[in-house]
């Protein structure tokens, strides 16, 4: 059933504009387009340029389709940490984005998303996830008074989705992969007239555009343009959301150039990467079903291909790459960056980092260099790299023992 029209208060010049046909509208809870189906990008006020000033997301509320009833939990502004110990004087930067409230980077979704329900007239609000958005979703409608019901494939470990029980969400368990929660989901959204569908692939585009502000601050942290931006992606609306944001930027000439934008894949689910590894046009859907242990990006976009489709253009667009790591590169990434750099990142977030490992050897990438670490590892505490050693301390072991020990297992853990 197609939504109706309403224009809430701050949505007056917020335009949905479809990625394929180019027909736009005003703001609505319909995530699709009205003349070909296909998916939307949402933008409030395009000529509005950056306040001067900035310092966090709040100030920029503006500029994004949220509207004027908004809800935050203190989203954004997450840090930007230089990775000096794996990379030396490189310019190689982590942003920090497992310190947005819920532990990662959906909140900024979340808050936009949530906010353009509420101020719509959404009754409730429904997504599909494999745990982050689950929690991200659930934390932000409890937040905003709206009843919320998250799908999940049987799959999905329940530590993923506690955080999401806790706050209130009706858990609906489908059997299968990602792709039938997402269809669940959706058919939840036509069904029940009013609801909204915050899944994070693009069933909202209100939440894609969110991301635009990832890269608004980078550009105030690094002091200059970034130069390549590295993400992991599952449909890619992170990767699309920035873009977004950069190139809103470039239109205005406050930047003159797009960023390289890298989208890293699991090797057991990685349809995007297939597609751009053998020179496809558009992407098909990922047939296999053993994805691997980065669980919150195995998307095999089983009935939605055309968004894996939007990701790989606008990759190509910036000359980025669409790369697929397998798991024991993403395990040796999770280790480094604890060992060396004090980020606990979940096997998802570190993998940009086995992505650069391998780019780097072949490829001159634009410095500075950001990976976005999207996710922190407590979500996810059964794949914490290996743990260093516990003593017990007693008649024939004692302090010294301890630090000998210490130095022997800091030595093993040193060598990147």
């Amino acid at each position: 059933m197609m939504a109706s029209i309403v224009h809430g208060p701050g949505f007056e010049n917020v335009r949905l504009t479809c990625v394929w046909c180019g027909a736009s509208r005003g703001a609505d809870l319909d995530p699709w387009c009205h003349v070909c189906g296909g998916s939307l990008a949402a933008e409030a006020d395009g000529d509005a340029p950056l306040p001067a000033s900035w310092r966090s997301f709040a100030d920029i509320a503006s500029l994004l389709p949220g509207g004027d009833t908004p809800v935050s939990l203190g989203e954004g502004g997450t840090p930007l940490v230089r990775l000096s110990r794996l990379f030396g004087d490189d310019a190689v930067h982590a942003k920090a984005d497992w310190m947005n409230p819920t532990g990662s980077f959906k909140d900024r979704g979340a808050a936009v998303a949530v906010s353009a329900a509420l101020g719509l007239g959404a009754e409730g609000v429904v997504c599909a996830s494999t745990g982050n958005n689950a929690t991200s979703v659930s934390a932000y409608a409890a937040r905003a008074g709206l009843p919320c019901i998250i799908t999940l494939s049987s799959s999905t470990p329940p530590s993923k989705v506690a955080h999401a029980r806790a706050y209130g969400a009706t858990l609906v368990e489908v059997d299968g992969t990602f792709s039938d929660a997402y269809h669940m989901a959706e058919t939840i959204r036509r069904t029940a007239q009013g609801w909204a569908n915050l899944t994070s692939t693009f069933a909202n585009p209100y939440m894609t555009a969110a991301h635009a502000t990832i890269y608004y601050e980078l550009l105030r942290q690094l002091g200059e343009q970034p130069g390549t931006i590295i993400m992991p992606i599952g449909a890619g609306p992170m990767l699309a959301g920035l873009l977004q944001g950069a190139d809103r930027l470039l239109r205005q000439g406050a930047i003159d150039r797009l960023p390289v934008l890298i989208g890293v894949q699991s090797a057991g689910c990685a349809p995007i990467a297939r597609a751009f590894d053998n020179g496809d046009e558009t992407v098909r859907e990922w047939e296999e079903n053993d994805f691997g242990m980065a669980g919150s990006i195995n998307d095999p976009l089983r009935g939605y291909p055309a968004d894996g489709t939007r990701t790989l253009r606008d990759i190509r667009r910036t000359d980025g790459f669409a790369v697929a790591v397998d798991d024991a590169e993403i395990r040796d990434a999770m280790s480094d960056l604890a060992h060396f750099e004090g980020i606990a990142a979940e096997p998802a977030a570190a993998a940009p980092l086995a992505a650069l490992r391998r780019l780097m050897r072949n490829h001159a990438l634009p410095r500075p260099i950001t990976l976005v670490i999207s996710g922190h590892a407590l979500k996810d505490p059964g794949a914490l790299p290996g743990a260093s050693p516990r003593l017990k301390a007693g008649r024939d072991i004692g302090p010294l023992d301890f630090v000998a020990a210490a130095r022997k297992n800091f030595a093993a853990g040193t060598t990147a």
